[in-house]
């Protein structure tokens, strides 16, 4: 971050590295992978951490437990349109379940081994 003079109002010129504080912390024994849920999942950031854009201090916007994901996989319809990922999975789910859409759940998501290992 850049140096900031509070009391004469300018920059000092120097710099320091952000502190990092961590904010979301989930137990040892669970696995998040964010590439699965943003690249993958087209997961927008705000969804799970909020309007961070306009915290003036973050602050954990979402419980992030346990019931919380398993709630967002069952309701939630995975985004299938031009996701190669996904393409295969939607032809043989279509014809498993019968309908368009699906949800993370519908799809192995909420097994216990895909967030505990």
């Amino acid at each position: 971050a850049v140096g900031w003079d509070e009391q004469n109002q300018k920059y000092t010129g120097e710099s320091q590295p952000v502190e990092w504080i961590r904010i979301h912390n989930l137990p040892d024994f669970a696995y998040f992978n964010h590439s699965q849920h943003h690249i993958v999942g087209g997961i927008q950031c705000q969804e799970c951490h909020g309007p961070v854009e306009e915290m003036e201090i973050m602050y954990q916007y979402s419980s992030l437990t346990m019931g919380w994901c398993i709630n967002c996989h069952r309701e939630t319809e995975v985004k299938v349109e031009g996701n190669a990922y996904y393409e295969k999975i939607h032809e043989e789910l279509q014809k498993k379940y019968g309908v368009e859409s699906f949800t993370a759940a519908q799809m192995g998501g909420i097994e216990c081994g895909k967030c505990h290992y």
